[in-house]
């Protein structure tokens, strides 16, 4: 049998439509879209207006909500713009962060005016601060700034730690979020950092690999991670919407991720408030990939995305329950979840009226639920053709684990994690960004000889996923290589060129493994660390600490100090501390 397939709109339904006129093509449809990242869109302050960041097409557009919704702006933007959060001003001003554009856009509501001021190389988190009309932007790369909401440079740069993700304005401080390891930041008003805490860690049961009911598991930490979403409490503070990974050691055989609630990572909020330790509340939602958060006007209801299984959860009250050990979350009774059949959700925001906007982007197009049950569905299409990609689908696709690809490898990069597998030690997570296909064979110990391979060892029988298609297996590998790696830092542009010159020099060695434009051979070498393991590349190096396949190395000083093989790993014990200093900042700058 042969097919063509064609994408339709069936009512509230994405439906493909297949016919038996051709033969599939030998090549799969040019790759579409970026990782998800969730959050990108806002409801002005008058309830007038949905405005929404569409980060795959590089534009914005706005929907007139008064009436019968429909669309009365686009805004198309430089390609690869990345268009992610959004924050409206006192003045009615919306900015809006440009997370590969290295920019902060700001228009009005209709997106005339539109205004570009250059800013840090990876933007992020967004906050509008109403006593001193400034504009808050936390970056990826490091830097807090701050911008005068009327227009105008930056006025401050405070350089804080790496991989920043969200900020909001808690009175005269700021509470800054760190994306993969969850962290919360406590910033002064002078720019200093007041507080540093982690979200807390809870106690889970152990992955179960199908121990006898009378047998109980024991419990095993539960670490908070990927802080995909945090947002304003009404009463002050914050909410965070992150993952949580357990700390139970994993298997290589076929279901060795776990299953289902019982799989190595879970969904969390954490509840954040001035001057008392964060606390762990009653997750509602269940599902991989939880990306984006909204409190209703009223700060009564919550709503979630869970991409991985393509659903939004609504809840009354989850802020008043304490965490707690179970499977039932989502299925509580005051708990609404809902599917709308559109692809993957990744944003969602409530209305000054109550209603609840989900954005899907494959459509692309906001779905607006009404009435006390939100059962009352209209489908708002937004201009473009569908955009499809079946790699990217899939990456984001929840298994019979319990996880999404994208649930370690969140925005196509790391988790940041060490995992422990009961056959083989310790294992660090690998980024995919920066050009995967060229890495084969794939893990630390070069044990996948190619994407298929990993996918069917890993994917289809450790996670639980189903065999993909022809059309996924085409496409993923593709998809994952438009996946630039983490922006470089250059602080010191004399210490990166000392530092390159010590990093070629043949005393060093450093080339030898860490050569070509990838700065990696590929090839597994022994170098003192427990056995031979691939080399990695080096690009975006200082972005996924902590480094080595064990996570020994918290920081890229700690690779050539307390852990990392010593000489046999680059003869680097006769360099001095400055000397060390110009290496760093070289490989800070890759």
């Amino acid at each position: 049998m042969t097919y063509s397939m064609r994408w339709m709109i069936a009512g509230p339904l994405l439906v493909a439509a297949c016919s038996t006129s051709e033969q599939p093509s030998p090549n799969p449809p040019p790759p579409w879209g970026v990782p998800i990242s969730g959050g990108t869109l806002l409801v002005t302050q008058d309830g007038r207006y949905a405005v929404v960041s569409d980060p795959d097409r590089d534009r914005l557009v706005t929907v007139e909500l008064a009436g019968v919704p429909r669309v009365v702006a686009e805004l198309e933007l430089q390609e690869g713009d990345e268009p992610g959060r959004l924050i409206e001003d006192g003045a009615g001003r919306v900015h809006v962060a440009l997370r590969r554009g290295g920019a902060l856009l700001t228009v009005d509501p209709l997106l005339a005016a539109p205004v570009r001021r250059a800013a840090c190389a990876e933007p992020r988190g967004l906050a509008w601060a109403s006593a001193t009309d400034v504009v808050y932007l936390a970056c990826a790369s490091g830097e807090l700034m701050t911008f005068p909401a009327a227009g105008g440079d930056a006025t401050r740069v405070v350089r804080l730690d790496r991989d920043l993700r969200d900020v909001v304005v808690s009175g005269d401080e700021l509470i800054v979020t760190r994306f993969r390891s969850a962290e919360i930041l406590t910033v002064a008003a002078d720019g200093t950092v007041a507080s540093r805490v982690a979200a807390p860690t809870v106690q889970r049961a152990a992955i179960d690999f199908g121990a006898p009911p009378e047998d109980p598991l024991p419990s095993v930490d539960a670490v908070a991670t990927v802080a995909w979403r945090t947002v304003p409490l009404p009463t002050g503070g914050a909410l965070m919407l992150h993952q949580r990974h357990l700390r139970s050691a994993l298997g290589t055989e076929s279901g060795g991720y776990g299953k289902g609630c019982r799989g190595p990572a879970e969904d969390a909020m954490t509840v954040i408030r001035p001057g008392v330790a964060p606390v762990a509340v009653r997750s509602f939602a269940n599902g991989a990939l939880p990306v984006d958060l909204a409190l209703s006007p009223e700060g009564d209801r919550l709503a979630v995305v869970t991409a991985g299984t393509r659903e939004v959860y609504v809840d009354a009250a989850a802020l008043d329950e304490p965490d707690r050990d179970d499977c039932d979350r989502g299925v509580f009774p005051r708990v609404v979840p809902f599917t709308d059949d559109l692809g993957a959700p990744t944003s969602v925001a409530w209305t000054a009226t109550g209603g609840l906007l989900v954005y899907y982007p494959e459509l692309p197009g906001l779905v607006f639920r009404s009435g006390t049950d939100l059962t009352a569905a209209t489908t708002i299409k937004l201009p473009g053709p569908v955009g499809y990609d079946s790699g990217r689908a899939l990456f984001h696709r929840a298994t019979g684990s319990g996880l999404a690809c994208a649930t370690c490898h969140p925005e196509g990069r790391d988790d940041g994690q060490v995992w422990e597998f009961a056959e083989l030690g310790l294992r660090r997570t690998q980024s995919l960004a920066g050009g995967v296909e060229a890495r084969a064979p794939f893990h630390w110990s070069g044990d996948m000889e190619d994407l298929p391979m990993l996918m069917q060892r890993v994917f289809v029988e450790r996670m639980s996923g189903p065999t993909p298609t022809r059309s996924e297996g085409l496409s993923l590998g593709p998809w994952l290589d438009r996946i630039p790696a983490p922006a470089a830092i250059v602080a010191d542009a004399a210490a990166v060129e000392r530092g390159r010159q010590l990093f070629n020099s043949s005393a060093l060695g450093c080339v030898s493994c860490h050569g070509g434009p990838a700065y990696s051979s590929y090839q597994r070498f022994d170098v003192g660390t427990g056995g031979p393991f691939k080399t990695p590349s080096l690009l975006g190096v200082s972005a996924r600490t902590p480094l080595m396949h064990d996570g020994c190395a918290a920081t890229l000083r700690d690779r050539f100090t307390t852990c990392g093989g010593g000489d046999a790993h680059g003869v680097t014990s006769m360099l001095s501390d400055a000397q060390l200093d110009d290496l760093i900042a070289l490989l800070e700058s890759l």
